[in-house]
Parts: structure tokens; sequence; C-alpha cells
């Protein structure tokens, strides 16, 4: 496996990862683990939320598609997801109190790391 394509695979699990997370905190049940229950999150932080979960789940089909082409990146990033909805499901169930912090640390790593793939030269498929 060649450098770009392994830093392309790391940006597509760090965007899913953070992408499910922030995803997942929009949701009531979730938010009151967090913050006790009886509270909501407000709307705009659902809107910012939102909108980061689907950017991040964006860049991740963008990584895996730069690293595998359309055909097998498409169905890469099935996978990514599929492994990153259960990484996230664990991670609300186990420990909610920690998924901010794994949802930022997730995406700086796949900034880092689609940075890289970016420098190696990403093959085009």
């Amino acid at each position: 496996m060649s450098a770009a394509l392994l830093a392309s695979t790391i940006a597509g699990f760090g965007f899913t990862l953070g992408g499910f997370s922030w995803l997942g905190l929009t949701i009531d049940r979730h938010h009151a683990d967090i913050h006790g229950r009886g509270t909501e999150p407000s709307r705009e932080q659902v809107v910012r939320l939102r909108l980061l979960g689907y950017l991040a789940l964006a860049l991740a089909l963008t990584a895996c598609v730069m690293a595998q082409g359309w055909a097998f990146g498409l169905l890469y990033w099935i996978g990514i997801l599929s492994v990153c909805a259960w990484v996230s499901v664990a991670t609300f169930s186990c420990a909610p109190h920690v998924t901010r912090r794994i949802a930022r640390a997730a995406a700086a790593i796949a900034v880092i790391a689609l940075a890289a793939a970016l420098s190696a030269g990403v093959p085009a498929a």
C-alpha cells in the first residue's frame, strides 16, 4: 500500500468517525446522556453539528474516491461507513462524554492525513 493510499484511507476513517459523532450529538437522547436528563440541544447547535457531520461524510467520500477511483471508492466508503457507525454506536453506549473529543481528534487527524495524501500525489484512478 502506497503512502498516499494509506493517508487517504486514514482521512476517510477520520472524517467518517467525526461525522457520525457530530450527527449523533444532535439526537436528544445522546445530548441528554452527556448534559443531563431534560436538556435538549439548541436549534443553532443542531444545525451546526449536522452541517459539520454531513460535510465530514462528504469529505470522507472525497478521500475514498481519491484513493480508489469512483468504481471502488464508493464501495470503499460504504465499508468505512459501516465500521465507523459501529465504533460511534459503541462510543455513545460506553463513553458518551468523550464523543466530542473523539470527533475533534478524528477530524484533525483526517485533515492532516488528507494534506499528506495530496502532497504525496494520490494516483488518479
